[in-house]
């Protein structure tokens, strides 16, 4: 289960105020919780790109921004588990990870809640206001798929939420949720620019706006209630399952493709354009009743470590521990703790093109972060700044930037950072020849993308 745009501090059991999620508090107290998972790329296509291929952005070409198609000549997690003989299915709910994009590579079924129409009788208006992409709708698609699966094979489910991405829009039911609540401050602001229509960085833009809203607590408010709401559905997605006969023996895994910035950093309401913790620290639990104790797993974690790790619990072999650029996490789930060397995350994040974009390093309690591109030094550590350096535990909020005063320091991360990102670029061995040409984009997928923001 992965669930959009879902920072991990929003959460109860990562350290919430609100009771956002009783559902995965309940879930992460009985798993394996990752403290401190990091994503590879705080947007949508990139994260999943990397989560189900186990490459580096740097690597399989999938940076930047939503869109860019998935290369057939990386095989995914589906493909792999579908070769291991399980059943393969995805219910998702972002066009960001649409068939258009080779997103659906080794799934028997993937539903795309936008293009399914409950009422052929709707006008596109009618079907726009009833929002086919909210979270009660990708419950009900879930189970129905659940309840087609063959009960004598294993099957991999991949089950996508859209909330709770901008805009903020819960339920009418869970709307007024937290506001006024002892959380709210009303006196922090979010300035509206009624001249642009989209805006990130200073302000919002009118189009992001609800009501002429200027207090900040009110759409912190009403992102928490979308949590709420999703965490709900989740709740009654697992207990449909149970009731279908298919709890025994089930792994679950959650998590997110990113986090989402609130204000911080006068970034407001968005992903992708910095590398800040906001954004690249996600959730991650696995829960599995008799197989897995549960604990947690305070170190590092890489999302490209996800798919070697449930390879391994499928029964592959895996060389060394490896697949693609991710490592089996399995050691790590039964509680033998990280290594020095395994308790590391690499990510990347921004808009400059020509491989310009931001790098970053986070160690158990330091992280680098590099920005070449002047625009992005002026919105992290100032004109011609290209290092930040960070103490997590002293300075949780990335505020105080520590290059100048620790240079022994900066040097090792800068070492280990270059040895990464300018290490030999992973190449897939599979053969292009069958890839085929590239897909059309559906004007559904495109019309759910520009709601989105994302065009």
């Amino acid at each position: 289960m992965t669930v959009d745009t879902l920072r991990a501090d929003r959460l109860g059991a990562w350290g919430a105020v609100r009771d956002t999620s009783p559902v995965l508090d309940a879930l992460a107290a009985e798993g394996m919780r990752f403290a401190a998972a990091q994503v590879q790329w705080p947007k949508t296509g990139p994260s999943f790109a990397s989560m189900f291929t186990a490459t580096y952005p740097k690597d399989n070409g999938i940076a930047r921004h939503v869109g860019i198609p998935l290369p057939c000549a990386f095989r995914t997690l589906a493909e792999e588990l579908s070769a291991l003989g399980y059943q393969t299915e995805a219910v998702v709910a972002n066009g960001a990870v649409g068939r258009e994009f080779n997103f659906d590579q080794g799934f028997d079924g993937y539903l795309e809640t936008w293009k399914i129409d409950e009422d052929p009788g709707l006008n596109r208006w009618q079907r726009a206001r009833r929002d086919p992409n909210r979270a009660g709708r990708v419950t009900d698609l879930a189970l129905e798929v659940a309840g087609r699966l063959d009960r004598d094979r294993p099957f991999f489910l991949w089950v996508h939420y859209l909330d709770p991405h901008a805009p903020y829009e819960p339920p009418r039911s869970h709307r007024d949720l937290f506001q006024g609540d002892a959380y709210f401050d009303p006196i922090p602001r979010v300035s509206i620019d009624s001249r642009r229509s989209r805006r990130e960085i200073g302000a919002i833009g009118k189009a992001d706006a609800v009501d002429g809203r200027e207090e900040l607590a009110f759409y912190l408010a009403r992102y928490d209630a979308e949590i709420r709401y999703t965490d709900e559905e989740i709740g009654r997605l697992l207990t449909g399952l149970a009731e279908l006969g298919l709890a025994r023996d089930r792994l679950t895994v959650f998590t997110s493709d990113h986090g989402e910035s609130l204000g911080e950093h006068n970034y407001f309401f968005g992903h992708g354009r910095l590398a800040f913790q906001t954004c690249l620290h996600v959730p991650l639990l696995f829960h599995w009743p008799g197989a897995l104790a549960p604990g947690v797993d305070e170190d590092p974690v890489e999302l490209i470590d996800l798919a070697p790790t449930l390879l391994e619990i499928a029964g592959q072999d895996l060389a060394a521990g490896r697949w693609a650029q991710g490592r089996s996490r399995v050691a790590r789930l039964r509680g033998r703790g990280a290594g020095s060397e395994d308790a590391r995350a690499f990510s990347e994040a921004g808009y400059a093109q020509h491989g310009k974009w931001i790098r970053a390093l986070r160690e158990r309690r330091m992280k680098l972060v590099y920005s070449p591109h002047p625009k992005d030094q002026q919105l992290i550590g100032g004109e011609g700044v290209a290092f930040a350096l960070y103490d997590l535990e002293a300075d949780p909020a990335e505020s105080v930037n520590l290059a100048a005063e620790r240079p022994e320091e900066l040097a090792r991360l800068k070492r280990e950072l270059w040895t990464w990102d300018r290490a030999p670029r992973f190449d897939a061995e599979t053969d292009t020849a069958s890839c085929g040409e590239g897909r059309p984009v559906d004007r559904d997928t495109e019309e759910l993308l520009r709601s989105l923001g994302y065009l």
